[in-house]
């Protein structure tokens, strides 16, 4: 897992060649600009690795607890609920100076693992499943994240998130975007950033079955607003056997019973349906 560095630091303009930080004073960064990442609030079952500039006794590994409060050497507890790693590292360095056990405190603080925001990536995709949300990521590199999009994918996309004030497992619907991979055709709403806690979810692809006097029965994709000619089409055309009056949908209802429908070659073609083509009656 990637490991998200937060350190106090004064902003300064980067180089190609730059790799590390400066760390600088606590205190003097208090009041200064800070990351993308490191503006994420830490919260239970966050792993951090808390470090002290030049004191190796210090250096502290812990896991946040229900609580909130972590304990840390020579200051004693700590209260982190609702704080971002910035002013965890900050309030450490100002119990350091203000207890005289260091003059100038320099901590750094890396997040080794994050629970506490994470999304999901769930259907059609190759690695489906739970994702640490770490700095700000769109729905577009969600997707990346989990192997992008499989084979049996429907193009389109939902988005489950919680409503405020709300438990997590509360989930409702917040958008549906259309899922075209084309890099001329994305959709501007693929680069909006997701929230802890969504769920992005892919449907499989939906087909529609054409059989009987057709020259290329089979299972197809859905397409929309699809219709009878459409599926002719699709199909390959009516034989010379074939009926365009005595065509037939089988279709399944809600309550799961299979009807038959007497069809015209304008009428619509649903998800799941088999479409039918008699032979002429001679």
């Amino acid at each position: 897992m990637k490991l998200e560095s937060h350190l106090l630091q004064l902003p300064q303009t980067p180089s190609a060649t730059q790799t590390e930080k400066t760390l600088i004073p606590a205190k003097a960064a208090v009041d200064e600009p800070v990351s993308e990442a490191a503006a994420d609030v830490i919260g239970e079952g966050d792993q951090l690795l808390i470090t002290v500039f030049g004191q190796p006794d210090l250096t502290a590994d812990v896991t946040i607890g229900e609580s909130g409060v972590i304990t840390l050497p020579l200051v004693g507890t700590v209260e982190v609920k609702g704080k971002t790693a910035t002013e965890i590292a900050a309030t450490f360095a100002k119990k350091l100076e203000q207890g005289q056990y260091i003059k100038n405190p320099r901590v750094s603080i890396k997040v080794i693992q994050q629970l506490s925001r994470t999304f999901s990536v769930l259907g059609e995709v190759l690695r489906p499943g739970r994702y640490p949300l770490q700095g700000q990521i769109s729905i577009l590199e969600a997707l990346g994240l989990a192997g992008g999009v499989s084979q049996k994918a429907e193009k389109s996309l939902r988005i489950l998130r919680r409503e405020p004030g709300k438990p997590a497992s509360e989930l409702q619907e917040y958008a549906s975007i259309k899922l075209e991979l084309d890099a001329s055709k994305l959709a501007p709403e693929l680069a909006q950033k997701i929230q802890a806690n969504d769920v992005l979810f892919v449907p499989q692809l939906k087909n529609f079955y054409v059989y009987g006097e057709v020259r290329r029965p089979g299972i197809y994709p859905m397409e929309e607003d699809l219709n009878v000619m459409r599926v002719l089409s699709i199909g390959g055309g009516i034989t010379d056997r074939g009926s365009v009056r005595r065509i037939i949908i089988h279709r399944k209802t809600e309550s799961g019973e299979l009807r038959e429908i007497s069809a015209g070659i304008t009428d619509k073609v649903m998800p799941g349906d088999v479409v039918f083509i008699n032979e002429r009656i001679f």
